[in-house]
């Protein structure tokens, strides 16, 4: 792209609306052609007028694509639950499972990380998107883990077994997948170290969670040469450097010893990390001249001379992170989100190096649709690439080479524009569609609370640096409740207007959402509530997640809308302050 060209068009010249069709026509045809003869397609009650169609129409192409946009409806879950089920039985056969989503069998089964407090769904995972490796030579703190829940059989008559099937994380496995780490062999890679890797590939199997970033503090901060970060969320991010902040003393006595310090859950893998960490006193000295990150604004670049960038998620709810982020990693390091995409499949790319939240949409892992948020939700309101509108939002519709057929991701984006390359559509995430607190005259979405607690919260109590929110039932009228964890020990000049915190709250969300505000004088929706919880308490939310989903944390993150009971009951155990 040239300087001259602007970032996104918004219209589709002739020519670029023709190879957008043509493009997007052959990889919808590749994906059901390769899939409709599959189980799930040819005996689930939502596809049977579409199979129907499709027995006299598939070798004529364009009525193939026409009958699958006119008879394909929108799918759900709950459509692929007892489908997803057959790999859970006990025992699994080969003949049940096989074609059952995507020709063959499946490489793993991917779980989703469950955010809502519900049980992980799970999908198939028959074939990897494209993995274009990078060739530059980089010196990464790169956090993730390649552990599993557990392993499936699926035996092929009484004892011979077909596949062996883990189930595990979509990036767990996919890395797997690409590196062609059987578990047979995990033992055996326990004493390795990957190039290009500051942590032994040992850590890839600590789950727990102050442990495992404590560890990639620890080898992380004994590498001077250090030149890139990759952590999958922002709010991770943040929660290892409040681990160096925490720890940093014994972090550098370790450094200068040679010794992995004494922490939990890690006597598995303690030798085998033990021989890559060497006494150091030259770079314990220098860490000491410098000091814990709160020591200075953009600590990292002194720690890390050579540190250029930090890859990590930082658009929707990890966007609450950034600007402390960003402070400790200071202005000559990028922050940069690489992606957009789930359990379910990559959706899209970051558009440009540096954007946080600008993503242009792939053709790889999923064919994706459009379904207008303001219209009725059915299949015949879905609009395709070519059809959608700059300013507009639109839920996310994916058709996937593993065996989704207009599957609602509730991801909603907005749309930008459309690149000048290519014409693909280039957008921003804008809220999940199922994360909403419903009142009587008013909902409210996950765009708006993000909106309203940085506009309502930085002058009144100081820099929220997480929070999560429920539907507040405690008294007459309810209202939207908030628990919030600060930056730092609000300021002595803010208590004076804390106060103000809550109407600013109301305010915001009656501008963000008119709704709210007719709401709130018809008595149907009572002032919002702050709860200031202690330092650390999203740390430790997503460590006890982690440990519960025996995978690790790495892809563990807190609900912005939090529906479950227990969870909510967690968090008022740990408030320091209700305002």
């Amino acid at each position: 792209m040239t300087s001259s060209q602007p970032l996104e068009l918004k219209s589709l010249t002739p020519e670029l609306l023709s190879q957008l069709k043509e493009r997007y026509d052959k990889f919808l045809l590749e994906i059901i052609s390769a899939n409709w003869k599959c189980k799930f397609c040819q005996t689930t009650d939502e596809l049977s007028i579409f199979r129907n169609a499709a027995e006299t129409l598939h070798e004529d192409e364009q009525r193939f694509l026409r009958s699958f946009r006119e008879l394909v409806p929108l799918t759900v879950y709950d459509d692929y639950r007892p489908f997803v089920a057959r790999f859970f039985d006990t025992p699994c056969q080969e003949s049940e499972v096989v074609d059952l989503f995507a020709p063959g069998l499946p490489a793993f089964i991917a779980a989703s990380s469950a955010t809502s407090g519900k049980a992980p769904k799970y999908f198939a995972k028959y074939k990897a998107p494209k993995f274009a490796p990078s060739t530059a030579q980089t010196q990464s703190l790169y956090t993730y883990h390649i552990m599993y829940r557990e392993v499936l059989n699926v035996f092929r008559g009484d004892r011979d077994i077909a596949r062996k099937l883990i189930v595990t994380t979509a990036r767990s496995g996919l890395l797997r997948m690409h590196m062609g780490w059987e578990p047979e062999g995990d033992e055996g890679r326990m004493s390795l170290k990957i190039p290009g890797e500051t942590a032994p590939h040992a850590m890839k199997f600590v789950s727990h969670h102050p442990s495992f970033l404590l560890l990639h503090a620890l080898f992380g901060l004994a590498d001077r040469s250090m030149d890139t970060i990759r952590v999958l969320f922002c709010t991770t991010l943040l929660d290892l450097f409040m681990y160096i902040e925490r720890d940093w003393f014994s972090l550098v006595d370790a450094i200068e010893r040679g010794t992995i310090p004494e922490l939990e859950h890690i006597e598995h893998v303690r030798d085998h990390l033990q021989r890559h960490l060497n006494a150091d006193p030259v770079r314990a000295a220098e860490l000491r001249a410098i000091g814990p990150p709160s020591n200075t604004t953009g600590w990292a670049k002194y720690v890390w001379p050579k540190l250029k960038v930090a890859f990590s998620s930082a658009s929707g709810p990890f966007a609450i992170a950034v600007p402390k982020v960003k402070d400790i990693l200071g202005p000559d390091v990028v922050l940069h989100t690489p992606g957009m995409g789930g359990s379910e499949c990559f959706a899209g790319a970051a558009y440009q190096f540096g954007d946080l939240n600008r993503f242009k949409i792939t053709l790889d892992d999923a064919f994706i649709e459009y379904l207008d948020v303001t219209s009725e939700e059915v299949s015949s309101n879905i609009r395709a690439a070519w059809e959608i509108e700059p300013g507009k939002h639109y839920e996310l519709v994916i058709t996937t080479c593993n065996g989704l057929w207009r599957y609602r991701l509730a991801d909603v984006v907005e749309l930008l524009g459309f690149a000048p390359d290519d014409g693909s559509p280039i957008v921003k995430f804008v809220h999940r569609r199922d994360a909403v607190i419903k009142f009587d005259g008013a909902f409210v979405t996950e765009d708006q609370l993000l909106q309203s607690i940085h506009s309502a919260t930085k002058d009144t109590i100081g820099q929220a640096i997480e929070f999560t929110c429920f539907k507040d039932i405690r008294k007459l009228p309810v209202t939207v409740g908030f628990f919030v964890e600060l930056a730092q020990e609000p300021a002595a000049g803010l208590f004076k207007h804390r106060h103000q915190a809550r109407q600013r709250l109301l305010d915001a969300l009656s501008s963000a959402n008119e709704n709210i505000g007719q709401a709130y004088r018809a008595g149907l929706f009572g002032m919002p509530t702050i709860r200031v919880v202690k330092p650390g308490t999203f740390m430790e939310f997503r460590k006890r997640k982690g440990d519960a989903s025996a995978m690790g944390t790495s892809q563990t993150k807190a609900p912005l809308v939090m529906s479950e009971i227990a969870a909510q009951e967690w968090m008022t155990n740990r408030v320091e302050l209700e305002i």
